[in-house]
């Protein structure tokens, strides 16, 4: 089984505490995984991509800031979708 990567595993955290339905929906465990494992190489590879485009015109003292911004807007376009009704007060 392929391990996650720390953006797979806050995904399937968020996912567990928020989504539990969409989670039962994705199908067995192993579905799942797979499900997470696949969001994991996407969400991976954006900010990589997002990063090193927004890094172009960034001076060297501001870059790691910059990888920070790239991952928090992939994560708030791939991973932390709308909470279902319900787990709204759950905190992970």
């Amino acid at each position: 089984m392929t391990q996650l990567s720390r953006h797979g595993r806050l995904a399937k955290q968020y996912w567990e505490t928020y989504r539990p339905q969409a989670l039962e929906e994705l199908g067995t465990p192993e579905e799942q995984q797979d499900h997470f494992v696949g969001l994991d190489m996407r969400v991976t590879e954006r900010i990589g991509s997002l990063a090193d485009q927004m890094l172009l015109d960034v001076p060297m003292r501001e870059r790691a800031a910059v990888r920070a911004q790239a991952r928090e807007l992939v994560y708030d376009q791939d991973m932390f979708l709308p909470k279902e009704p319900g787990t709204e007060h759950r905190e992970m």
